[in-house]
């Protein structure tokens, strides 16, 4: 075979790449802005709401505003069907909604509410 002697990865890109020739890395930093400018500008760092989905060509939604943080739940059943499903049979269907909306009463806590009682005519 050849003479060349065995060399492992490391020799090989060292022998490629040699200290002389480094690459710059250039770190941007944020620019200094004059004072006659500084009057004109300020910075502002504030959550963008829309007013309006963004909505592409085709009418398809891009980017929608956030959902509110906190939003207020309302039950699907009044506080006198939530008392009277509690004392049902397990296997009448207004016990498993009572006990569905108990669940939630134990998570949401506050902004859980009752459904407003119908009143009859």
């Amino acid at each position: 075979m050849s003479n060349l002697p065995e060399k492992n990865g490391k020799e090989i890109l060292n022998e490629l790449f040699s200290e002389q020739e480094k690459f710059p890395v250039e770190v941007e930093t944020e620019s200094e802005v004059g004072p006659e400018i500084k009057s004109l500008v300020q910075k502002i760092e504030e959550d963008v709401v829309l007013n309006q989905p963004v909505i592409d060509n085709y009418g398809q939604t891009l980017v929608s505003s956030a959902a509110p943080q906190n939003p207020r739940i309302v039950l699907p059943i009044s506080k006198n069907s939530f008392t009277l499903g509690l004392t049902k049979k397990i296997s009448e269907s207004i016990r498993w909604l009572t006990e569905w909306c108990f669940r939630l009463i134990k998570i949401f806590g506050k902004r859980a509410s009752f459904k407003e009682a119908e009143t009859k005519l």
